[in-house]
């Protein structure tokens, strides 16, 4: 019996669709929240029972999906999280972001709670908010009638534009993107307020809806009449909402008189075009401070304190996006530098694209990730950097030994000392399941939190994106439940089994089912991998030709339906498997490139399980794997790299970097690094609690470097797989906690 058996929705005014709805628990007074599409949940608690009634969506000043009405005196979050307190129209009054107490007088408010599923509280009266680090505290006066609104984060194309294999046709198209802004105000750096741009597919004739409404700024890009050109402008043009058109060169021009030079080599172009988009948003963060949300921001404070910048902040909010861009080229690149932090994903392309990444590009831009054509390096230095890059990443795993190796290598694996592979026997060249040597790409080393790559081959670094994991149809609506299935159909690696399993089923504060399978048929695997999971976790033998069950191998190619989120295929040579469970249906597939030792293999499981159980995306889990554990750089994640299936223990992923201060007692070192996950993208703000400080941060990527106490930070931790690098190794919280 799952967490959710016992629950009962409300199903008389909000039947199952894929709009967040209310449950009613039976161990506890309240309402639980469950964005059936996301998969998230959220749970407010009351202090007697909450007896709901539908109420309308429409008296909230912000978009909500769904509403009702309860009558209480009090209500609790379960975990201390920013709430807005505004007026019924919208405007803001204060904001609750760390401990503290506050009394508001009998008044009509806004409370806008920035949970993991949008919720709005409209109540007329007086309200008290007590917030500590563990909760907060809505007191009402007598039985308050509260109309609660939900909204999910959940953002998907709109519309469909068709475009023949046409570079000047696709300009056309990217031009359309900015129709999905939700605003032109510096509040388009919200990522809930930047809507999905209409997916595109290819056809012989230029079809445009005519209800794409792109807005008219006076913004224009020109670029050469190249695929990779226009992809590398396009997350730029729909951030600006400019029309991209043919030209000469690579340039920005503006009615206002704005005019930037982006250059002709792509290379270039594509530099220019980064340092644009960073500028531009970055500042947009900053001036927004004078909007709906009137935050103290620490790159403000530090814009403001510069004496090479004088801006004209409330001017800037209510100037056209031509006026402000003009605006934002004045201000110095030392000023920028200050402000900006890596960019969360940086996205390459073959040298040459086609019109076939077409198709991928509104979900990049979306992400409002970077793109770059990979650009061939001139021989040089350089190049024999790149190409010993290359060898090194590959050659320890990926070669396959010749004839007299083969035997020596054999040997050694049948030896006394040799640790034990997670392969059954030698497979032949056409079962290997990985690419071949000349089939991988290496990417540059760039400013970014991550990078991948849409084309043929596969990064020894990265994300290999695939269409069909961003294109997968939507799931059916769920209970709420984050459902896993553990298989491992080796016996000998039953302990991995154990102990992800027992990671998966240990949150409380998320409902959790975990079905854990030893040893099974081909059809049982089968069918598993048509049933719906958040995460399908394999431990066994697979290669070229499939999973090697009891009574055969089942191959991934001939599986027809994949209803899993994630596949984490932790076997050797799992690559080509995973791909093809992304081709039937799962939206990414963590995948091992070469042969597996038991030992290094069972590290990465229960690594890569501690990170998705504490809320880190697909993406972000291999990047710190393959930094910080010793064979992490032998697996790449192939389909969408922005997946996450748990909810976050707090408001986003942070991975801290601690380092004990040398001759000083009791004090470390400590940085942190924010990760985005799909409700909390670049753009957002948050309060940094471990550093204590009294103004908001942009929360993607590198915060506060401080110094603090022991006690401190193990007063922070709030769960026992929270990941922590302590002096450049990987450890979890438990382990912090017991062992410092």
């Amino acid at each position: 019996m799952t967490a959710f058996d016992h629950r009962r929705t409300v199903e008389e005014f909000q039947p199952m669709s894929l709009h967040p709805r209310f449950e009613l628990p039976s161990d506890e007074t309240g309402l639980d929240l469950i964005d059936p599409v996301e998969n998230r949940y959220f749970s407010l608690r009351t202090d007697e029972p909450a007896d709901p009634t539908p109420a309308d969506t429409e008296p909230f000043e912000f978009p909500v999906d769904t509403a009702c009405r309860i009558s209480v005196g009090e209500i609790r979050l379960p975990y201390l999280l920013p709430v807005d307190v505004r007026t019924f129209d919208g405007d803001p009054l204060r904001s609750v972001d760390s401990p503290s107490s506050h009394d508001l007088t009998a008044d009509d408010y806004l409370l806008e709670l920035h949970s993991p599923i949008k919720v709005y509280l409209r109540v007329s009266g007086r309200v008290r908010i007590e917030a500590t680090t563990d909760e907060v505290v809505f007191e009402f006066g007598d039985d308050a009638a509260i109309e609660i609104g939900a909204r999910s984060y959940h953002s998907a194309p709109g519309a469909t534009i068709t475009v023949p294999d046409d570079p000047d046709a696709m300009m056309k198209a990217v031009s359309t993107f900015s129709s999905a802004l939700k605003t032109l105000s510096p509040e388009r750096a919200w990522p809930t307020l930047r809507g999905h741009p209409p997916r595109i597919e290819r056809g012989e004739e230029l079809d445009i809806p005519s209800d794409l409404d792109a807005p008219d700024t006076g913004i224009r890009i020109t670029v050469p009449s190249e695929y990779w050109a226009v992809y590398t402008v396009a997350p730029l043009a729909y951030y600006l909402g400019a029309e991209v058109v043919p030209g000469d060169g690579a340039h920005v021009t503006a009615d206002s008189g704005a005019a930037h030079y982006l250059g002709d080599e792509p290379g270039e172009i594509a530099d220019a075009t980064e340092d644009l988009l960073k500028r531009v948003f970055f500042l947009d963060c900053v001036v927004r401070t004078e909007g709906l949300y009137p935050d103290e921001l620490h790159e403000r404070n530090v814009l403001e304190s510069r004496a090479d910048v004088e801006l004209d902040f409330a001017g800037l909010y209510e100037s056209s996006p031509a006026e402000r861009l003009a605006v934002y080229l004045s201000v110095p690149d030392e000023a920028i530098d200050a402000i900006s932090s890596p960019w969360h994903r940086v996205t390459h392309t073959e040298e040459n694209p086609g019109p076939e990444e077409a198709e991928l590009l509104p979900y990049l831009v979306n992400d409002l990730s970077l793109v770059r054509p990979k650009v061939t390096p001139e021989e040089s230095a350089d190049s024999a950097e790149i190409d010993d890059e290359l060898d090194d990443a590959l050659g320890s795993f990926l070669r396959r030994p010749g004839a007299s190796e083969a035997a020596a290598v054999e040997d050694f694996y049948r030896s006394a000392d040799a640790p034990t592979l997670r392969r059954d026997g030698e497979s032949d060249g056409s079962a290997s399941g990985v690419p071949d040597l000349d089939e991988y790409v290496t990417l540059p080393e760039v400013d970014a939190l991550e990078q991948a790559w849409v084309g043929e081959g596969t990064p020894i670094r990265g994300t290999k994106l695939l269409k069909e994991a961003f294109t997968n149809e939507t799931p059916e609506p769920s209970d709420g439940t984050i459902d896993i299935a553990v298989v491992c159909n080796d016996e000998k690696m039953v302990e991995e089994h154990d102990l992800v399993s027992e990671i998966y089923g240990s949150r409380e504060d998320a409902p959790v089912s975990v079905t854990s399978e030893i040893s099974i048929s081909t059809g049982e695997l089968r069918d598993l991998l048509a049933e719906d999971h958040d995460v399908f976790h394999f431990i066994g033998h697979i290669d070229g030709q499939g999973f090697e069950c009891p009574d055969g191998v089942l191959d991934a190619a001939t599986v027809e339906e994949v209803n899993a989120t994630i596949a984490l295929l932790n076997g050797c040579r799992s690559h080509d498997q995973g791909i093809e469970l992304v081709k039937a249906g799962a939206n990414a597939a963590i995948v091992s490139l070469a042969d597996l030792f038991n030992s290094g293999a069972s590290e990465i499981g229960v690594a890569l399980t501690r990170l998705l159980y504490h809320g880190f995306a697909v993406g972000t889990s291999m990047k710190i794997i393959r930094e910080y554990t010793s064979i992490g750089n032998r697996y790449v994640v192939v389909g969408n790299p922005g997946v996450s299936v748990v909810p976050c223990d707090g408001f986003l992923p942070i991975l801290c970097h601690v380092t004990e201060k040398f001759g000083e007692a009791e004090v470390l070192n400590v940085n942190s690094m924010a990760y985005p996950i799909p409700e909390i993208g670049i753009g957002t703000v948050f309060e940094p609690e471990i550093f204590e400080t009294d103004y908001y941060h942009l929360a993607i990527g590198e915060h506060v470097d401080t110094n603090i106490t022991t006690n401190r930070l193990k007063s922070w931790i709030s769960a026992d797989y929270e990941p922590i690098i302590l002096n450049e190794e990987l450890i979890w919280g438990r382990e912090f906690l017991t062992e410092m």
